[in-house]
């Protein structure tokens, strides 16, 4: 079959390649048909050398599939069922961090995409219990939107938590951002403003305003604080949510918190160290929760959401190629050309 696959350390170092089939080893695995697989930011930045990795792999945490086989010792599901499946493999669930239900942060895990092979090929392999079954009614697209949505569920309605009339500000007009702000609208915020740059008014803003935003402001030629504070009447957000990773998002997310404010951090910076307003915080008695990755308990919300939301997520989907056109996927997403892009594996 055909894998996209990092070949090895440092930048670029990607190619599609024929690979053997996986097949099923353990008692508890299940081999799957990748039905599409999403393209996410984690992805780019293994090409750029930017995450770690553990060359050869096949990219891609982010899919829909169909079971295609079980081993001995499954349960609950069988051959055509369509799933999903949590990035959380060889998690050990004997630690201290796994005992205390936080197997997604296991020092010991390795996704698939970046620790053991991923979904950018026709088919893969996953432990059963890392899987969900997709509603009836949800198509194969529109569920491998269910990992970015299940990061943004357990953030913001499980971590954060959105209390009725919250003014929400997320920081960020990318997917993850986006979905953030359709999670705060659906939690029953009053409302939700999304903030972008330039290169986000072209196609990110108006799906913003599609899947949930009340208003979009685009930071470059607007000033996003006298905006919000405006419709606040000073009082500035009750919940702000980074989005973005980048550092001046840092600080404008905390420029748009008012006193006693949430604040939830969801983007990855690209280094460790990053300017905080400190004494800002620390004088609104901010409360910060800082988040990575998904709760189980996220992943059924997410599937319930995607079944049950009055919004149309299809419009997040910009791209639906085969693999074959991995470069310039990567290219259009990264110079702001597309919002969610979708690989449609060839069986």
């Amino acid at each position: 079959m055909l894998a996209l696959r990092k070949l090895g350390y440092g930048a670029g170092n990607v190619e599609l390649v024929e690979v053997p089939k996986p097949t099923v080893t353990n008692d508890d695995d299940v081999l799957i048909r990748v039905m599409a697989a999403g393209v996410c930011g984690t992805d780019i930045h293994i090409l750029n050398d930017e995450f770690k990795y553990y060359p050869p792999v096949t990219l891609g945490h982010e899919f829909s599939g169909v079971v295609e086989e079980t081993g001995p010792g499954v349960e609950g599901f069988k051959p055509g069922d369509r799933i999903v499946a949590e990035p959380q493999a060889k998690s050990c669930m004997v630690c201290d961090v796994c005992r205390k239900g936080h197997w997604q942060i296991c020092p010991h895990k390795r996704s698939p995409g970046w620790g053991i092979d991923g979904a950018f090929a026709s088919h893969l392999v996953m432990p059963a219990r890392l899987l969900h079954k997709i509603p009836e009614g949800v198509p194969d697209d529109i569920a491998a939107l269910t990992e970015p949505l299940a990061v943004a569920v357990s953030n913001i309605s499980e971590r954060v938590k959105i209390f009725l009339s919250d003014f929400v500000v997320v920081v960020g007009s990318g997917p993850v951002g986006i979905l953030s702000a359709l999670v705060a609208k659906e939690n029953g915020a009053s409302n939700v403003v999304v903030l972008g740059v330039d290169s986000d008014e072209s196609l990110r803003f108006k799906a913003a305003l599609q899947l949930g935003a009340d208003r979009v402001i685009n930071v470059v030629k607007e000033d996003a604080f006298d905006i919000v504070s405006e419709m606040t009447g000073g009082k500035m957000a009750d919940v702000v949510i980074e989005a973005s990773g980048s550092r001046q998002g840092v600080i404008t997310t905390f420029k748009m918190a008012g006193i006693r404010s949430r604040v939830c951090a969801v983007g990855l910076t690209p280094t460790d160290e990053t300017a905080i307003p400190w004494n800002t915080a620390q004088l609104r008695m901010l409360d910060v929760y800082f988040n990575f990755s998904s709760s189980y308990t996220a992943w059924d919300r997410a599937l319930k959401l995607l079944k049950n939301t009055r919004f149309d997520l299809s419009q997040l989907i910009t791209h639906k190629e085969p693999l074959e056109n991995w470069e310039q996927v990567f290219e259009d997403l990264s110079s702001g050309k597309g919002i969610k892009a979708l690989f449609i594996p060839e069986v």
